[in-house]
């Protein structure tokens, strides 16, 4: 008798949650919304393969002990940020290109960078020119601090094996270099007397503004479309409140619930999809190979993509019941859709981390769940 009524129950069940996907493809919105997913992913992916503007940073790196590995990780930044490096051959020409307003601002980066550095004179050895309306100096100083602090350390490091052990010299350096290409954690802490402190916090501080200035175009913009889909499941809901239409067969806490939860489940399944596709564009150079996009994802990245996506769409459905003890009517939720949806990308990590630069957005973004699923990246 008991199981012929759990057995009634969970088909009641499965013809509930069949009725509430079949209504969702009934609304124009909503369907909007999945044929935005890959559109906007394809076009993302197109201009990233596209040429990439930024903020123009005019860099002379004069003849010295670190000028061709300083080039070399400036040139390597490219891909992930914003700035663009324009190397010049002379600080007039520098200048030049910061009056003119072909470049933000420009950094003159002397040839005894490496003595000055160990001295603690690094500040006052390089120059800076800047326009009056330029905003990405404090980013760009960021940047070469970084790849200054890097060579640095790696000069130290190798200086305290050769105190140490100077036939593992080579092995340490190597498995320094390995360990700095992989994945893996792998950091040196230096002691410094009080005439270097400096040096100690100034490392501390790029090193975590360079994480704190990631951001994620495609994931973050794919993350917000997620969030208005879950956002529309509230109205969805309000209807069904007002219908009645399932209050014998579930409670009305349940109900609310699935119908932001479900409302999720096919743009996150069309997320996933459009993701491994722009990984596997990207891996392509733009171009379509079916071998190479195949493989682009391993079982373990697969297993990381849908648990990430599963657990923000556990934080949408929690987001919302936090919004629905604030947004009591129908058309109040209706209007903050737009704005919250607004707020998503400009406080969280999407295109820029203003939290970076205005310290009032480091506390913003916190409230957007679309934050949090990009720290799961």
């Amino acid at each position: 008798m008991m199981s012929e009524k759990t057995s009634s129950l969970r088909k009641q069940y499965g013809i509930w949650i069949a009725l509430l996907l079949k209504r969702l493809w009934r609304q124009p919105v909503y369907l909007g919304l999945l044929v935005l997913i890959p559109l906007l992913g394809y076009g993302i992916g197109v201009l990233e393969q596209g040429e990439r503007g930024g903020a123009v940073v005019a860099v002379c790196v004069e003849e010295g002990t670190w000028s061709e590995e300083i080039a070399a990780s400036l040139t390597e930044q490219e891909k992930n940020s914003v700035l663009r490096f324009l190397f010049c051959e002379d600080g007039r020409q520098v200048e030049r290109h910061v009056i003119r307003e072909e470049a933000d601002c420009g950094f003159i980066l002397p040839s005894d960078l490496k003595e000055k550095t160990e001295d603690g004179d690094w500040r006052k050895c390089i120059t800076v020119y800047e326009t009056d309306t330029s905003s990405i100096t404090g980013m760009a100083k960021e940047r070469i601090a970084g790849v200054v602090f890097r060579l640095y350390a790696e000069a130290r490091y190798e200086t305290y094996m050769e105190k140490i052990s100077a036939p593992a010299v080579d092995f340490a350096i190597e498995a320094y270099e390995e360990h700095l290409a992989d994945d893996s954690t792998f950091g040196f802490r230096y002691l410094f007397d009080d005439s270097n402190s400096q040096f100690q916090s100034d490392t501390d501080v790029v090193n975590d503004e360079s994480v704190k200035a990631a951001v994620f175009p495609v994931k973050g913009i794919f993350a917000v479309l997620i969030l208005i889909a879950g956002m529309c499941g509230m109205l969805e809901y309000e209807k069904d409140k007002k219908e009645k239409k399932f209050l014998r067969l579930v409670p009305d806490a349940l109900t609310y619930i699935v119908d932001v939860g479900i409302s999720t489940v096919m743009p996150a399944v069309a997320v996933l999809f459009c993701l491994w596709l722009s990984d596997g564009m990207r891996a392509c150079g733009g171009s379509l190979s079916m071998g190479s996009i195949l493989s682009v994802w391993d079982a373990g990245m697969w297993g990381r993509q849908i648990l990430s996506l599963i657990a923000y769409q556990g934080m949408i459905v929690g987001y919302c019941v936090l919004l629905r003890l604030i947004l009591r009517r129908q058309e109040t939720i209706a209007a903050a859709i737009p704005i919250l949806a607004m707020g998503s990308l400009l406080c969280a990590p999407v295109f820029i981390r203003l939290g970076t630069y205005v310290p009032v957005f480091a506390v913003l973004e916190k409230l957007f769940p679309v934050s949090y699923y990009l720290m799961l990246s």
